[in-house]
């Protein structure tokens, strides 16, 4: 049965169940939230479904398209990962098992599908080069993204996806997460020293990861908000944090408002094509002048 996991929403189980049945299923999908191991299953489910030569009941679990996809072994099952060593998928990777072989018809099936799993970590590049893959590709293909989140993507890649929730992701403190907050109080504590040297040796635990630079960013334009309405008698939290009660005391409104206007300008940059290099560089230069 497809989408077996009874965790998952029934309407959802429902509809995909129903697109299997009528071989409707659309060419790009997302599967967000759950835990990893429930979206695996359910790639896995719908990656049966899709290369299943059952006229009823696809996927049936026991044609030999279906126990190949199964033990993981189908030769028109592409799984794109990093390379040995590597914690990210490079665009050697995306060029040389994805753009590369799009048009190649199937070996054994009739369809072929490439599976993202931790899709949540495709650089912004890698999702630009695969945005007219997903929005035509070959009729035989199908795209797969595994992500705990839709909010690591691209809004194009998500309009040209056909996105399924496994239910709410698991709350966990991330270890990124604790990073991005580490650097933020640094850079907070360089910007109101006023020191540039500073704000540049603060900001270089970012250096390429565009990333982190924007969750970063985001963080500061937090704290700054904070800090303006600490300024203004109307704090929105019971226990400032250090940072923005120096921040409150530091500045005026109006260089407040300039280092948000930096670091939206930053969140705008991370989220094109800019050099990550370039990016870093903004990012000191544009607090520097503050």
């Amino acid at each position: 049965m497809i989408f077996s996991d009874k965790d998952i929403p029934a309407s959802v189980r429902n509809a995909v169940r129903l697109l299997a049945e009528r071989r409707r299923l659309p060419q790009s999908v997302m599967l967000t939230g759950g835990t990893e191991a429930m979206r695996e299953k359910c790639a896995n489910e719908l990656i049966q479904s899709v290369v299943c030569t059952a006229e009823t009941g696809v996927p049936c679990g026991k044609c030999a398209q279906c126990l190949k996809a199964k033990a993981g072994v189908h030769p028109d099952v592409i799984r794109v990962v990093p390379e040995s060593g590597k914690k990210t998928v490079s665009m050697k990777v995306i060029r040389d098992n994805v753009l590369d072989t799009l048009w190649v018809a199937p070996n054994e099936a009739e369809n072929k599908v490439y599976v993202f799993p931790n899709a949540d970590e495709l650089s912004v590049i890698i999702q630009n080069a695969l945005l007219k893959s997903t929005e035509e590709p070959p009729e035989f293909v199908m795209f797969v993204f595994l992500a705990e989140r839709r909010e690591s993507f691209l809004t194009t890649i998500i309009s040209r996806v056909t996105e399924f929730s496994l239910g709410t992701p698991p709350v966990r403190a991330k270890k990124s997460d604790e990073t991005a907050e580490k650097i933020c109080a640094g850079v907070l504590s360089a910007l109101v020293s006023g020191s540039e040297y500073d704000i540049m040796m603060s900001a270089s635990p970012m250096n390429k990861n565009r990333k982190l630079i924007k969750t970063v960013a985001v963080k500061i334009n937090e704290s700054v908000l904070n800090a303006m309405a600490e300024r203004c008698g109307a704090s929105v939290a019971d226990e400032p944090s250090r940072e923005v009660v120096r921040l409150a005391a530091s500045f005026t409104e109006v260089r407040l408002l300039k280092i948000k206007n930096a670091m939206d300008k930053i969140i705008t940059l991370s989220d094109t094509n800019a050099n990550e290099n370039l990016l870093i560089s903004e990012f000191s230069a544009l607090l520097g002048e503050i």
